[in-house]
């Protein structure tokens, strides 16, 4: 009787845990309505440095017609990926070099952050590809490394070594807006973030259980700047002190049994902070803890704004 008794609890409260997991994502960032309109800028480049190391990272939003999201989204072996719905697609790529290594990721997602598809090229000290084609129940991975030296250093769609394979989302997972980390770039520029507080979630894919990443709002920095703004033809220096908006970013796993290993911003795992413009919803800064080289900052040298 114990026994059957303890493992009912234990049931009912899966069960009540799932219902809320729900009703929080539902609440917080099902569906949310994004406006490509609000997005100001298009390209930003960083850059930091530390023990003689140099980081760059550049960023680059694109709005593409479905019709040529279609076109650039791979097939799946079986069943169907996901086809964009909205009329345009925010393709964002991040290209990412430290150490050593460089990273190239390139995310097409909808206006409300949904991913259809997430490839990404790993350079340098290792040499790795991999896409994630998103379906409606799972998502389809197209691994690929270089199978012998005369393959390193030759294109990814050259290699032999293929691991395809499949990885299942829960009931969970389907219910709610997937993404991926790279959109967080858009997110920012679209979102009403404003004042302390103010706070925008993004659902993270992860293997082992989607992550919930909020950026929240804590308060507002006096920052020296001094980057280049680009806006067609022209370009001018921006240096000066501007009231900054500080932000952290907080990961959660949405499953109960879920965890954090994996989740990476950047490279940046613990601690991660970031200083925005409010009035161009701009990254100014991100700063946090990078994998065998500790708390590293970069910071924005140049903007180029939308027409």
């Amino acid at each position: 009787m114990k026994l059957w008794m303890m493992h009912t609890y234990s049931v009912v409260q899966k069960i009540i845990f799932t219902v809320f997991v729900l009703f929080f994502l539902t609440s917080t960032s099902y569906a949310s309505e994004y406006s490509t309109d609000n997005l100001k800028w298009s390209d930003l480049k960083y850059s930091g440095s530390k023990f003689l190391m140099s980081m760059n990272t550049s960023v680059s939003v694109e709005l593409i017609s479905d019709t040529q999201t279609v076109k650039e989204l791979i097939m799946t072996p079986e069943g169907e990926g996901k086809v964009p719905t909205s009329n345009q697609t925010v393709k964002v790529s991040v290209q990412n070099k430290v150490i050593g290594s460089e990273t190239d990721f390139t995310v097409w997602v909808e206006p409300d952050t949904t991913v259809l598809q997430r490839t990404s090229i790993y350079g340098g000290i290792k040499e790795w590809y991999r896409t994630y084609r998103f379906m409606d129940d799972k998502v389809f991975s197209d691994k690929r490394k270089p199978a012998k030296s005369s393959e390193e250093g030759k294109p990814w769609d050259t290699w032999t070594n293929k691991r395809p394979g499949f990885y299942a989302l829960d009931e969970v997972e389907q219910g709610i807006v997937v993404s991926e980390s790279e959109a967080l770039f858009y997110l920012i520029g679209v979102a009403d973030l404003e004042k302390k507080g103010d706070q925008v979630t993004l659902n993270v894919y992860d293997r082992s259980g989607v992550i919930a990443a909020t950026v929240k709002v804590i308060g507002t920095k006096k920052v020296a700047v001094d980057y280049v703004v680009k806006q067609g033809d022209k370009s001018s220096r921006v240096n000066k002190k501007i009231t900054a908006l500080e932000l952290i970013l907080e990961a959660k796993p949405i499953k109960e049994d879920g965890n954090l290993e994996e989740f990476k911003f950047l490279g940046y795992k613990d601690d991660i902070r970031m200083l925005i413009n409010p009035e161009l919803n701009t990254i100014l800064q991100i700063s946090g803890s990078i994998e065998y080289v500790g708390e590293v900052t970069i910071r924005l040298d140049e903007i180029a704004l939308k027409p």
